[in-house]
């Protein structure tokens, strides 16, 4: 009838049979062929991941789309291996095959290019004994090795030593080897989705559910237990055997899969009622509701304690998977989106977290929202502060300029304003750490605008002061010491006035320096007392103190404060770097090996350790003393592996050069630090190139680097002023 009725419609409404001939023949025309893979840069990256998790349509547009986006992903990836960072740039590998379904690998999305990345995540996957994940890759690897080349050859021995290996651990009991089997099936499926590698793992889960509910029946026969070895997989397996099944198909967003696969098997028989319920409602009705909630079942499984639960790689890959179903159906739940933002994260596709956000928070966010979408954004860009390239950070930021946006123009909001300004202030330390002043200038000033704070003042004066602006930096000084004075601001306002201190006293105007350094201490004498504000207050008590000439006094501030840092492993670090730099300055050697010493004894950063030592035996050359032992316990226990502090242990020892320090150094930060090691050395030798090298570190933009500041205070060292009659602070 339907058929009759869309027919005689069609003749009525054209007069020709012969129209509705042609819709017909339209609607069998051939497919569209396919299209090139697209060209993905850093400027597209981001809203083109964003494109895709918005919608799964297929066509071959988002084919070519999805192509070039995880070429790029991979590229990025490979940049993570080259700096050193193996398991950021595993994580950058999974993200790209994540953004993967059933049936949409294609050729040309891995080429020449990719192969640093693969090969960096096999080694690592290999080297953890996670051979379903490894040998995904590999099969995606194999077709880019020209055959008879040494890098097959290469690709097929790491082949054959997987399959001895496998061999090898396939050991213990029948519930052993099931999981082992079924985990490498898993581990396979989730990398590499094809239709077989889906159904293998389904059927070795089954296998696993299978021998555990044997086991089951025949201890509730017998009330005899099995095996010691086989008990705690058995029992693991019964409590979440039917989720890891789910898992692998919510990994595809396929919630009726799932729900058909644990219909067809034991898994049914042995899952949670209320995951069950869930996913086949999802799988029946497959609304926002529905996949928000089971994502919440999902990411609640994650945070539960214990052993008993799923895999944590294929829980993060179903998580990944349903909140991108929940998302393509709700674009505005912040709930989802802070869950996706998450995982790009993790997945190192930090840039396009912003985006997401942004959607979700709509254009009357409520302040908390963007709160915490800001604090996600920071948190993106804090992991590439450490990172000798600038790119990632920079696309993170850019993404963010929508985000930053609302938060600036969100009413009545001056918490969010002030988040916004401190992501702007992030993003200005992260140019600055690789030498670009007149990107950060603009940020650092953008940010006082909305964070008209003494900090934000005193940390843009700091900047002007470093690059010779002295004028600016005392007019920004001035406005940070007439902000109002309460908690913290105190502290700042003080610093403030050590920033005009030292700008009087390097102009030779000492009545207005020693009445800076007065005003400082009439700010820090409350502070002290403050529990939350003391550690800061006496260390800042120690650098007036040491203007002034009361060397002893300002050992016993830093004292004070390594005692109230206590346990706090962070807060003690860095005090006691603070001591020994203090100590470095004022010539107090003394006081340095005491700081060491302190170091020696307590849970500080064992990179810090190393920093101590290297002033410490600096100060030792310095005063002709010599070492008491202290110094090259640190650095012996330092020679022996890989990384920058390794190579300062070494260069310290004598194991290696000026030239070979300077050469192993790789960011700007490194750099700077080497060429301030290189310079000191000089300095105590009594050679003057040493002096010119150390006024150039001083000059360096790295405000937060210790030795930039040690340079600075050591190039600009002053008699002390005369004592005013400094009042006793406790």
């Amino acid at each position: 009838m339907r058929s009759l009725v869309a027919l005689t419609l069609c003749t009525t409404l054209l007069g020709l049979a012969t129209g509705c001939h042609r819709a017909a023949s339209s609607a069998v025309a051939r497919p569209e062929p396919p299209r090139p893979a697209a060209v993905v840069t850093d400027a597209n990256f981001a809203p083109e991941v964003a494109r895709l998790l918005g919608d799964g349509t297929p066509s071959p547009a988002r084919s070519a789309r999805l192509a070039g986006v995880v070429k790029a992903q991979l590229a990025h990836a490979a940049t993570l291996f080259d700096e050193g960072y193996e398991v950021r740039g595993t994580n950058a590998v999974i993200g790209a095959m994540y953004l993967l379904r059933r049936g949409e690998r294609r050729p040309d999305m891995v080429d020449a290019s990719s192969v640093a990345a693969l090969r960096g995540a096999i080694r690592r996957f290999s080297a953890r004994g996670d051979e379903g994940r490894a040998f995904a890759l590999m099969t995606l690897l194999r077709p880019l090795t020209p055959p008879g080349s040494e890098a097959r050859r290469d690709l097929d021995r790491h082949l054959e030593a997987l399959a001895r290996w496998i061999a090898q651990t396939r050991t213990g009991g029948d519930m052993a080897r099931l999981v082992a089997d079924a985990r490498a099936a898993i581990g396979e499926a989730i990398v590499d989705p094809t239709a077989a590698r889906v159904a293998d793992a389904t059927a070795a889960i089954d296998r696993t559910i299978a021998r555990a509910v044997a086991y089951n029946i025949a201890y509730q026969q017998s009330r005899v237990l099995p095996p010691r070895g086989e008990v705690s997989e058995a029992y693991r397996v019964l409590q979440v055997g039917a989720e890891t099944m789910a898992a692998v198909y919510l990994r595809l967003g396929r919630a009726d899969e799932a729900f058909a696969a644990l219909e067809r098997t034991a898994a049914s028989r042995i899952a949670d009622p209320t995951f069950y319920a869930q996913l086949g409602a999802t799988a029946e009705r497959g609304g926002a509701d529905d996949w928000r909630a089971l994502t919440r079942h999902l990411v609640g499984l994650a945070r539960r304690p214990g052993e008993e639960h799923v895999a944590r790689d294929l829980l993060e890959a179903a998580i990944w998977g349903a909140s991108i179903e929940a998302y393509r159906r709700d674009r505005g739940s912040l709930t989802i989106a802070h869950a996706l933002a998450l995982q790009l994260i993790e997945f190192e596709m930090g840039e396009a977290a912003p985006l997401i956000l942004v959607e979700a928070l709509g254009p009357a966010a409520p302040a908390v929202a963007l709160d915490h979408a800001l604090e996600l954004v920071g948190e993106a860009l804090s992991r590439q502060r450490d990172r000798p390239s600038l790119a990632a950070a920079r696309r993170i930021f850019a993404a963010s300029a929508p985000v930053l946006e609302r938060a600036e123009q969100a009413p009545r909001a001056k918490r969010v304003r002030a988040a916004a300004a401190q992501l702007r202030r992030l993003m200005a330390h992260i140019e600055l750490g690789h030498g670009h002043v007149n990107r950060a200038r603009p940020l650092l000033a953008r940010a006082l605008t909305l964070d008209p704070s003494a900090r934000a003042f005193v940390q843009l004066g700091q900047l002007e002061r470093q690059m010779g602006n002295d004028a600016r930096a005392l007019e920004l000084a001035r406005a940070a010491s007439a902000r109002p004075a309460t908690g913290a601001a105190s502290l700042d306002r003080a610093d403030a006035w050590l920033l005009m201190y030292e700008i009087a006293r390097d102009q030779n105007q000492l009545p207005r320096a020693s009445g800076a350094l007065t005003r400082a201490l009439d700010l820090v004498r409350p502070a002290l007392g403050q529990p939350e504000q003391a550690i800061r207050a006496q260390r800042t008590l120690a650098r007036i103190l040491d203007q002034f000439g009361q060397t002893r006094r300002a050992r016993g501030a830093f004292e004070r404060a390594i005692e109230l840092a206590g346990g706090d492993r962070a807060a003690l670090t860095q005090t006691v770097l603070g001591a020994v730099g203090r100590a470095l300055v004022a010539g107090d050697l003394d006081g340095g090996r005491a700081a060491l010493q302190t170091a020696l004894e307590s849970e500080v950063d064992r990179d810090a350790l190393v920093y101590a030592a290297l002033w410490v035996m600096l100060l030792e050359k310095s005063m002709s003393q010599s070492p008491d032992g202290k110094v090259d316990r640190v650095l012996v226990d330092h020679t022996r592996g890989s990384g920058w502090t390794y190579d300062l242990a070494r260069w310290a020892r004598g194991e290696a050069g000026d030239d070979e320090l300077m050469a192993a150094a790789t960011t700007f930060p490194e750099k700077t630090e080497a060429r301030f090691y290189v310079a000191m050395q000089a300095r105590v030798a009594g050679r003057d190139a040493g002096n010119d090298m150390l006024g150039a570190v001083a000059r360096t933009p790295l405000l937060d680097l210790w030795e930039v500041q040690l340079a600075r205070r050591l190039s600009h060292r002053h008699p002390p002023l005369p004592d005013p009659g400094l009042p006793r602070v406790p």
